[in-house]
């Protein structure tokens, strides 16, 4: 008999690339079953392949603990009782009323005392043996229902070029392809230009119109909250919403929900980002946030509120800001949220203090417009000089094109072996050594990143994650990048790209030389960026590592 003093931290893997496909909710009772009867007959082999395809299956908690439970058991059968502890220790986390699990610790823990396991004491196949409980038979049934999950969002348009909304259309899409029943509600006001929905979403939604007349704070919520009320979720994400999210929150208390900050909204009302603009090259990141000093906030957006945009500042108005009943509001959705999805370490550090649970939960990426190994390209162009490539907007002063474009004009008076090519209007030849393409599409966006020798994210702002540099990493291109906000986080100086610091234009142009000169070190860091884009940011990993366990783990 093994030592079982301690107990090891048995979980399910966070990601398989080899991943089985999922079984159909109809499919899992009498899977099960079929688990339970190899089992029964000693082919433990071909049991623990059934059940560790159905615990990769969108089941809910009663279920996963038996499964977890049964793969316990046969440790347990196999002389393995160290991980076997740890399998029922973890099928009682997942769900404390298993008592198939707690049963077989007590029998362990006599086993442990006796010296040996009676085999005919081990639980295992316990849901056809409970069959005739009526309580347990409820819970079976559903557990086999997949988890529903409402996403709201008050500022949606699709098709966008806004990251957070790439994320929210694409976290409905993936979620539903991993059998979740998702149905996403966003508001649709033709005053505000939001809503705009002109492509087809791959999944179930349903915009909610409002006009002049019923565009306020109450009527907003009052809709909302009927709408999600139909539906009967298991959970709500809250995103796209900016200083409304608060609102939203107040809407569907009732259930159990989640604050999706793709950026730092809710942490600076002025801009998102916490750029500070005091004139030209005057720029600096605000280490205040309206969580911890809502006055000094509040004195800022009065201050410097031409700043932001006009969305920003109707957004603003419309949300009540500035108010103390809005300070009220927003303290509460992140004290009463059953957990804040940030995308990187620094904003969920700001956070926490103020939230029950926060989880790092970085963006996902549509493997399908990243394909591995890259297709060859018969009729791309042979190139005479090295491409360097910007993908934001150009006149967008916190993306930093100005930097880039100071860095390559200082390295262009001493070589001329590179191009700039930037997706700005119009398009066609800016200057001898730029080229602007355009606004790209997202279908049209990877190929453009595959025929760059590298990106440059040139930021001035505290970006979350930089979708651009992670859609580059996903093309097996190395990214150049400020060292700045979530961009630490996502490009790892020195294996997948370099970092620079925000605004100087001599560190840049050091960092774009670097790459210029040695071609492989170019090669050997993109295959690292392909490498990182799929260990970290593609949606099965996404879903697997992050929203799956965290649906499974608070399940009621």
């Amino acid at each position: 008999m093994n030592d079982m003093s301690s107990s090891p931290n048995v979980d399910r893997p966070a990601s398989r690339s080899d991943s089985k496909p999922t079984t159909p909710a109809d499919d899992i009772e009498p899977a099960y079953a079929q688990a339970c009867a190899l089992a029964e007959r000693g082919e433990h082999s071909g049991a623990r392949d059934a059940y560790r395809q159905l615990s990769e299956t969108n089941i809910s908690v009663p279920f996963l603990a038996l499964v977890e439970n049964d793969l316990g058991a046969l440790d347990a059968l196999d002389d393995q009782c160290r991980i076997a502890r740890g399998r029922f220790t973890r099928a009682l986390d997942i769900d404390p009323a298993c008592q198939p699990a707690r049963r077989n610790l007590e029998i362990l823990s006599r086993a442990h005392a006796a010296g040996q396991i009676d085999a005919s004491e081990i639980d295992v196949g316990q849901i056809e043996r409970d069959a005739a409980d009526s309580t347990r038979s409820r819970n079976v049934r559903r557990s086999i229902e997949p988890i529903r999950i409402a996403i709201v969002s008050l500022l949606f348009n699709w098709p966008s070029t806004g990251g957070g909304t790439v994320h929210t259309a694409e976290t409905g899409k993936f979620l539903s392809r991993a059998r979740y029943d998702v149905k996403h509600f966003y508001a649709q006001y033709a005053g505000w230009g939001v809503g705009n929905v002109s492509l087809p979403l791959d999944h179930p939604a349903e915009p909610l119109t409002f006009t002049d007349v019923d565009w306020n704070a109450s009527e907003i919520q009052r809709r909302f909250r009927e709408a999600v009320d139909r539906f009967k979720p298991d959970y709500v994400i809250i995103t796209d919403s900016w200083n409304f999210k608060p609102l939203l929150a107040e809407a569907v208390h009732a259930y159990p929900y989640f604050l999706r900050l793709a950026a730092q909204e809710c942490l600076c009302p002025l801009n998102n980002v916490r750029l500070l603009v005091d004139g030209p090259e005057k720029f600096s990141a605000c280490p205040r946030n309206q969580l911890a000093t809502a006055e000094i906030c509040r004195q800022c957006v009065v201050t410097r509120q031409r700043q932001s945009g006009s969305l920003h500042q109707a957004e603003r108005a419309l949300s009540g800001y500035c108010t103390a009943a809005y300070d009220e509001k927003l303290r509460r959705a992140f004290a009463e949220a059953e957990g804040v999805l940030a995308v990187n370490p620094l904003i969920a550090a700001t956070v926490s203090p103020f939230a029950k649970a926060v989880h790092i939960v970085p963006s996902g990426f549509d493997p399908e417009r990243f394909p591995w190994p890259w297709p060859l390209d018969q009729n791309a162009p042979t190139k005479t000089k090295a491409t360097i490539f910007f993908a934001g907007i150009v006149a967008e002063y916190m993306k930093g094109f100005h930097v880039l474009h100071a860095a390559c004009a200082k390295l262009w008076r001493k070589r001329q072996d590179f191009e700039l090519v930037a997706t700005g209007d119009p398009p066609g030849q800016a200057d001898e050594m730029t080229r602007f393409i355009g606004w790209l599409p997202q279908d049209e966006l990877p190929s453009h990143l595959r025929q760059a020798d590298f990106l440059v994210f040139p930021t001035i702002a505290e970006e979350a994650l930089g979708r651009s540099a992670v859609e580059a990493m996903g093309a097996g291109r190395p990214v150049i990048a400020s060292r700045i906000g979530g961009l630490p986080y996502t490009v790892t100086d020195g294996l997948t790209g370099l970092l620079f610091e925000p605004g100087n234009v001599a560190d840049l142009a050091d960092k774009i030389e670097t790459l210029l000169d040695d071609p492989a070190l170019c090669t050997r860091m993109g295959s690292a960026a392909r490498q990182r884009f799929e260990q970290h940011f593609t949606w099965d990993v996404i879903i697997e590592r992050h929203y799956r366990r965290l649906f499974i783990s608070i399940h009621r």
